[in-house]
């Protein structure tokens, strides 16, 4: 008998790393099947050694132990209620019966979890193509035959069947529910005694239409003809750190060499370190900051995983769903996947941010592609007769069928989707928003609720079909508007529908800011609505004919050439090292002039001159070609708006004190 003992023991152990092999071959066959967007970048990303070692890693020290330890632990759950139901099978079961029932109960939780974010089904090769109303019944009657096979060949009769298959359900779904329910540990703040001067609260993409349709429960001052110096997260973030604007507007998604070999120019931040405001940034997908082994005068920054291990974490979690939850829990920052709590990060930022003269959170909850949850599906209409599949937006032009340009399905429009999105990220952080002015850590700071830049939904075919949103592309109103809900002291503790008619720059947070820093003056809706009545806008753009029509041969770059010069390197690290210096970069950008709703965009041409686009609110007025001077003149204009931060006399020891 001592064989087949360890035989069935040994099925135990192995029953869970079974599971993870399945769930790894739907996601092997998702990503090499993936043709272009996030998903097509992780898929050629595995090229390279750093990314094959983390993923190496990241199954056999992650996923593997964890998917062994559950299969453990749902067999013991599966034997439970025999105590009482039938207490010699627990003597006497036998590895087969192990090895269907603990399938069976990995299968239930995670259509418990699906059954949560429906989308999410849209990684399973094969079964994706099934409408929602066919597959979650054929989903879920294979635990459920299983558990009825199982109890009927013990010859239980049809109560004590019902009532042991009722409580294995149940039983089954435990590890998938816990973590949702159960306070995650946490870290310890970093403490502190002073009051927030300045809160800054960062959505990802929100659009300026976008919000104002949907923050109307909002407290504070809303301003409709808001723009981004640059429409690029980490870049903006530099800028607002106190870095050069002329220099943070020539780069793209990752960190530049320069910035590892410069960490000095972030003036703002020394500044506040300077002055004892501590300030403390979190961020819950930090892959696009680029945060990893740069010290940069932050006395706190948290995010999920380092550098652009984020990239990784968020976008494979989809493929392991009992994973993804408890990854929610036990990140030491809340994350993004689909089954993370939209209000989780911000609670844990202004949570660890108490203490901190500067607190900043930035969240990326409405990253590309967006997996809608049940409750978001629901608002779509009937999408219970839809497959997954459906609902799985196309990143590039040359992907889309024949079928679904000519004939889109309103459904699962990728900018209705956004919008959902939107609107439910912004009805959980509501209630939060408004009760700072009531907090005594927060009442007296300004507070900045703001988007880093918005997001394009390109039209493909006759009939509107829309691409998958993206950003950090062009120069545009769809990215380069966007959302500024300003509260507190000098602004407005009281909900205000009507949104200003002042054009303001998200420049204006920096300079706000250093103006409490320094303590050399306000920072209210005067001084922030009188300082930029023009706001400029600079960005070396990138090729986005992927999307859409090609204006011309304009001087940018290309996502290809950007991939050619980064390098990625352990614990998170990467970077670009482009062939040219940023200086010499900078005479290819495109410039943008935004005053009240119009927007001019000047973008340079291969042989010489630009094309001006005007813009009136987000619709095209003309385009006009423009000669070379005029295109200089209009850039020298954009660049005298948006001058660095001179360091204060008494920080610049080296800097004589003059008089006017």
């Amino acid at each position: 008998m001592a064989r087949p003992s360890r035989l069935r023991l040994l099925t135990v152990i192995l029953v869970g790393p079974l599971a993870l092999g399945l769930l790894f071959l739907a996601f092997v066959l998702y990503y090499r099947w993936s043709q272009a967007g996030i998903t097509g970048w992780l898929a050629d990303a595995m090229s390279m050694a750093p990314i094959r070692i983390f993923g190496r890693n990241y199954v056999l020290k992650i996923l593997l132990p964890f998917y062994t330890l559950v299969g453990i632990a749902l067999w013991l759950v599966t034997l439970a209620p025999l105590w009482f139901l039938d207490r010699p099978w627990i003597r006497a079961w036998r590895g087969r019966e192990c090895l269907a029932l603990t399938l069976a109960a990995f299968l239930w939780v995670h259509v418990c979890l699906w059954w949560q974010v429906p989308t999410a089904l849209w990684v399973l090769p094969g079964l994706r193509h099934l409408p929602f109303f066919i597959l979650f019944p054929l989903l879920a009657a294979v635990p459920i035959g299983t558990a009825w096979w199982a109890t009927g060949t013990r010859g239980w009769r049809r109560p004590r069947r019902l009532l042991g298959v009722t409580l294995w359900l149940l039983l089954w779904g435990l590890p998938g529910w816990l973590p949702q329910v159960v306070p995650a540990p946490g870290v310890t703040p970093r403490g502190g005694d002073q009051p927030c001067r300045v809160l800054m609260v960062g959505l990802d993409g929100l659009r300026s239409d976008v919000f104002l349709e949907h923050a109307e429960s909002m407290q504070g001052v809303r301003y409709e003809s808001s723009y981004t110096p640059i429409p690029a997260t980490r870049l903006l973030w530099h800028i607002l750190w106190g870095g050069d604007p002329l220099f943070y507007t020539v780069g793209h998604v990752g960190p530049s060499i320069e910035e590892f070999q410069h960490p000095e120019n972030l003036t703002l931040l020394k500044e506040a370190e300077e002055k004892g405001w501590k300030p403390r940034f979190y961020i819950d997908d930090g892959g696009t900051i680029g945060l990893a082994e740069r010290r940069i005068g932050l006395d706190d920054s948290l995010s999920p995983a380092e550098g652009w291990e984020n990239f990784v974490n968020s976008n494979l979690a989809v493929s392991f769903p009992l994973y993804a939850v408890w990854e929610n829990w036990f990140k030491p920052f809340p994350t993004t996947n689909p089954w993370a709590p939209l209000d989780a990060g911000l609670k844990e930022a202004l949570r660890l941010g108490r203490g901190s003269g500067w607190v900043m959170f930035h969240s990326c909850l409405a990253h590309q592609p967006i997996f809608l949850s049940r409750r978001e599906l629901v608002q779509t209409g009937r999408w219970w007769s839809l497959s997954p599949d459906a609902y799985k937006p196309v990143p590039d032009k040359r992907l889309v069928l024949r079928t679904q340009g000519e004939h889109p399905e309103p459904r699962t429009n990728t900018f209705l989707a956004y919008q959902i999105r939107m609107k439910e990220v912004l009805l959980a952080w509501a209630p939060i928003w408004n009760g700072l002015s009531q907090d005594p850590t927060y009442r007296g700071a300004v507070r900045a609720l703001f988007s880093d830049h918005g997001e394009r939904f390109h039209n493909v075919g006759p009939n509107g079909f829309q691409l998958q949103g993206i950003h950090g592309f062009n120069l545009d109103p769809w990215e380069c508007r966007t959302a500024s809900l300003m509260a507190g002291p000098g602004f407005s503790d009281q909900v205000n529908l009507k949104p200003r008619d002042a054009t303001v720059s998200l420049l204006g947070l920096r300079d706000g800011t250093r103006h409490l820093i320094q303590g050399q003056g306000a920072f209210n809706a005067d001084s922030f609505e009188r300082a930029y009545p023009t706001a400029p806008i600079r960005y070396h753009t990138l090729d986005d004919s992927a999307f859409g029509e090609p204006g011309g041969k304009y001087r940018q770059m290309s996502d290809k050439e950007i991939a050619a010069h980064s390098y990625i390197a352990p614990q998170g690290v990467w970077y670009t090292d482009y062939e040219r210096t940023a200086s010499e970069r900078a005479k290819d950008v495109s410039i943008g002039l935004g005053k009240g709703r119009d927007l001019w965009i000047y973008k340079p041409l291969v042989d010489g001159g630009a094309h001006q686009y005007h813009y009136l609110g987000y619709d095209l007025v003309n385009i006009e070609m423009v000669d070379e001077a005029t295109y200089q003149e209009k850039r020298a204009q954009a660049e005298k708006l948006m001058p660095p931060l001179v360091p204060m006399v008494e920080n610049a020891k080296a800097t004589p004190k003059t008089t006017p």
